[in-house]
């Protein structure tokens, strides 16, 4: 005892001995009533197991004991040695070694132990070493594992579940072992079955302090205890039990009061629910990464999905359901949030729930749940979606109607080859452009600043830049194109100016709106190259219009650009501007 004590001090684990070692230090950290009655009964009970394991083996048989029972007997007492005093000291050396060891140790005892056991069949044996070295090796596999999948953990669970069903069956067969034995082992198995019920505390922090921990970590002795008889009676003959000063009736009370014990103590411990209890998601960081589409997801990780998306803060910042909200009510909100018939009707239902998302991101999480009633839900907006679009666009060719109903040819006596007539959209600053727009040769061309140096034009290459009087508002701008010079016509125009332009592609086009950004004609203008490929003159008017009160959206300003062939590029004012 003194030795598992200090051992129990210097290693800092938390074992059925190191609790009963160090109950002083328990007892200064846990506060309670309870705390005194707990850590008695937890030393008694290491107590019962250290004599259980002391108490020496049933006499051996006369005639002595097969090999094969001699090096069972000699393993189960290296194992026993290891869980109680030699692993805690190994694993101070080296957590590799101690796990390596360990796992060979059980190996070899499960081997020997299925070939020891009498009174049963060849299949019996082997089916009861195979779920035995399923539930040992199991956890080795899963070193291995990026992501274990919860299979793998039940599969764990019910092969060691089953290896001690058919082990405590086959013992009851054989004889060797007496019924107070058989009993131990099936209190560890039921210790076994309540630890999950007791490690639901383990999600929180006052469990350390609870006492839970203690309890599911005592429990653990019951299988040392059972192991510790079994390596005692194997000693003894077969068919025979190993003692026959215990009665039936005791035999039978005493499992019925062990069982009846271990399982009420927990219930006696565990307190009323204080905070959310997780499932199989917790706070799973980075598990949006691993989500795939609903069409690729299988149907029983589809559930996991939705809690994921519906936890995860890392997209957005903040997660759809609050934290501290358990899991099971978040699928309960899900499916009523499935239930219900439109979007708007979620999102209301989503609020009194405590959560807040976007309808797209409400959308994303519910499809793993229902992913009929979303796929709808998605239909009905890419109908709303193309109606909007649809009713955009018919109240911009209103408007565009509009806007070009206010304008008219300045010039309608004289036909072009090519003209028209538009609203132009000014932005910031005014001014817009004339060009070769499929002119892919890098050179000289107008600028807008230079323009404005200007006072009204700058032309070179293939463009030209020209200012205008006012800007974020509509103008007027009507073009024609002639084979030839037409008429000059200066009355009522404030500003007319010639230039020389380059067509290389047999283009000359305004920019059309949106195209230009946020300017552009508004209605389709043509192409005033009529010659094709070549130099042409340009002559441009501008002038402003009167404000006109019945309609305050009218164009304020006028421009008319001409242009005809010609090789000259020099630049002639008709009408300066003031």
């Amino acid at each position: 005892m003194a030795v598992a004590a200090v051992l129990a001090v210097v290693s800092g684990e938390v074992s059925a001995l190191s609790v009963a070692a160090t109950a002083t230090t328990w007892a200064r950290l846990m506060q309670g009533a309870w705390t005194v009655p707990l850590l008695t009964g937890i030393c008694g009970l290491n107590a019962w197991a250290l004599w259980q394991v002391l108490r020496g083996p049933a006499p051996p048989r006369a005639e002595g004991s097969p090999r094969g029972v001699v090096w069972l007997r000699r393993l189960l007492y290296a194992g026993i040695a290891g869980d109680l005093v030699l692993w805690e000291l190994v694993e101070e050396l080296s957590n590799t070694v101690e796990y390596v060891a360990s796992l060979a140790l059980w190996v070899a005892t499960l081997i020997l132990l299925a070939r020891v056991v009498s009174g049963v069949s060849a299949r019996f044996r082997a089916i009861t070493l195979v779920l035995g070295l399923i539930g040992t090796l199991t956890p080795a596999l899963l070193f291995f594992l990026d992501s274990p999948d919860f299979r793998v953990f039940s599969l764990w669970s019910l092969a060691s579940l089953g290896w001690t069903v058919m082990t405590l069956i086959g013992q009851r067969r054989d004889g060797r072992w007496s019924g107070a034995t058989i009993a131990v082992g099936r209190l560890a198995l039921a210790a076994s079955l309540a630890f999950p019920v007791l490690g639901l505390a383990f999600e929180s922090d006052w469990l350390l302090f609870d006492g839970s921990l203690l309890v599911v970590n005592a429990l653990g002795v019951f299988s040392t205890v059972w192991l510790a008889r079994t390596a005692h009676e194997l000693a003894g003959p077969a068919g025979m039990p190993a003692t026959e000063t215990t009665s039936r009736s005791a035999t039978r009370r005493e499992p019925r009061l062990l069982v009846a014990a271990a399982l009420v103590l927990p219930l006696v411990v565990v307190g009323a629910e204080e905070g959310a209890r997780f499932g199989f998601t917790g706070l799973d960081e980075g598990c949006r990464e691993r989500i795939r589409p609903y069409a690729d997801t299988r149907p029983q990780d589809r559930r996991r999905s939705f809690l994921c998306l519906a936890r995860d803060d890392g997209h957005t910042g903040t997660a759809m359901f609050p934290g501290n909200l358990p899991e099971q009510r978040i699928l309960a909100h899900g499916e009523e949030l499935c239930a219900v018939p439109g979007a708007e009707e979620r999102q209301a239902l989503l609020r009194r729930a405590g959560g807040s998302a976007t309808t797209d991101e409400l959308g994303d999480a519910l499809e793993f749940l229902c992913p009929g009633v979303v796929a709808a839900q998605r239909a009905d907006q890419a109908r709303e979606q193309a109606r909007r679009e649809a009713e955009q666009e018919r109240e911009l060719a209103a408007w565009e109607a509009e806007m070009n109903a206010r304008c008219a040819d300045p010039w309608p006596e004289l036909r072009a080859g090519r003209q028209g007539t538009a609203a132009y959209l000014l932005f910031e600053g005014g001014g817009y452009y004339i060009s070769d727009d499929r002119d892919s040769v890098e050179g000289p061309a107008g600028d807008i600043f230079a323009a404005i140096d200007d006072g009204f034009i700058d032309a070179a290459g293939s463009s030209a830049a020209i200012t205008t009087y006012g800007e974020n508002e509509a103008m007027c701008l009507t073009v024609k194109a002639f084979g030839a010079a037409p008429p000059l016509r200066l009355k009522g125009w404030d500003k007319v100016v010639e230039v020389g332009l380059l067509s290389r592609s047999g283009r000359l086009v305004v920019p059309p709106y949106p195209e230009g950004g946020d300017s552009g004609a508004i209605g389709p203008l043509p192409s005033l190259a009529v010659d094709g490929p070549g130099r042409y003159r340009m002559r441009v008017y501008a002038r402003e219009l009167e404000w006109d009160e019945d309609d305050p959206e009218a164009p304020a300003e006028e421009h008319l650009i001409v242009v005809y062939p010609g090789r000259s590029t020099k630049k002639i004012i008709h009408r300066p501007w003031r």
